[in-house]
């Protein structure tokens, strides 16, 4: 969500309204974080000035942060605001294609059919210079039955605008085992698979992924560096690793970008794409991200092989992948 989408929600909604919408326990939790305390009384919010929001103390302060934000996406006309600011976003910074995650969830508990929702999603084809599809996130802290019924739902909408689905959230808490049924449903339907795992548990999370929901993606998944193992394993399958560097140093996965993983997985053969995870939430780009791989010891040759690898590894028809990467290699010094 860019600050500029967020001041203007924060400023077309009245706080106490939107709190009466939550519990007294996530109110307490909200209350015991420092980054929440202004933004619970009333006031007039600027761009510049919401981005203080986005400051955390532990990774589950930024799992609250993340479901705060979302609290302010009331109506299927507060999602198009959205959807426009991101692809806009990444228009400026020349993406020309993208695979965005959503927590449909998070705005189905709140009101808004699943139904309006992927109608907002397959809007968004319209944009003249991004093309993007669509990963719905079953987000774990729901549990594994309502994962099942978003399956069910997504398939029943079948809507051309959303090409997967993957488990985000308290991975140390909810393990990808548990929502094997949901995956099997998804994957006999033809939806695309990518599964959360390896950022807050270990190595054993990603191999959960890889034997039970049977991912072809990774979210994150730097800890398999941890299991030399599950490393061979990534690289003997070709299992492309969905990596998140800035985002882990956040989270405090990794203290640094030069102690950070990514370069020892590539170099052991993992395929590794690069990625935002969430862009405002971590004070980053995509653009930044790229800039950020001379501190983690990837060479030019290397960064533009990380460029091929995001179509490489797409979700896209095979005849779109070919035309993107031709494109980029006319374009490559």
């Amino acid at each position: 969500m860019p600050p500029v989408v967020l001041a203007e929600l924060l400023n077309r909604y009245d706080i106490g309204d939107v709190l009466r919408t939550t519990d007294d326990r996530h109110l307490a939790l909200l209350q015991g974080y420092d980054n929440f305390r202004p933004f619970l009384r009333p006031r007039n919010w600027t761009e510049q000035e919401v981005t203080q929001l986005f400051r955390y103390q532990s990774f589950d302060n930024f799992l609250l942060t993340f479901g705060f934000v979302g609290l302010f996406i009331r109506t299927a006309d507060d999602l198009r605001l959205l959807i426009r600011g991101v692809l806009n976003e990444f228009a400026r910074q020349r993406v020309v294609y993208s695979e965005i995650s959503i927590s449909a969830i998070e705005y189905v508990t709140r009101g808004l059919p699943l139904s309006q929702i992927t109608e907002c999603l397959e809007e968004a084809a319209e944009h003249p210079r991004v093309r993007v599809q669509w990963i719905v996130d079953l987000v774990r802290d729901y549990g594994p039955e309502c994962a099942l019924a978003q399956v069910k739902e997504l398939i029943a909408l079948r809507s051309p605008a959303v090409i997967g689905i993957t488990i985000g959230g308290s991975e140390h808490r909810h393990p990808p085992a548990h929502f094997h049924e949901a995956y099997a449903l998804a994957r006999e339907h033809g939806l695309r698979l990518s599964v959360h795992a390896g950022e807050a548990a270990g190595p054993e999370s990603v191999w959960d992924a890889l034997r039970v929901l049977a991912a072809e993606r990774i979210g994150h998944g730097v800890r398999a560096v941890e299991d030399p193992n599950l490393v061979a394993y990534l690289a003997e399958h070709q299992i492309p690793l969905e990596v998140c560097p800035t985002s882990n140093l956040f989270t405090g996965v990794y203290p640094s970008y030069q102690s950070h993983p990514a370069k020892a997985l590539f170099d052991a053969g993992v395929p590794i794409t690069l990625n935002s995870d969430d862009p405002t939430f971590f004070r980053t780009t995509l653009a930044d991200e790229y800039a950020c791989l001379a501190q983690m010891g990837f060479s030019a040759d290397e960064v533009v092989e990380l460029l091929r690898n995001g179509f490489r590894y797409s979700f896209l028809p095979e005849s779109e992948r070919t035309a993107c990467l031709s494109k980029l290699d006319s374009q490559s010094p």
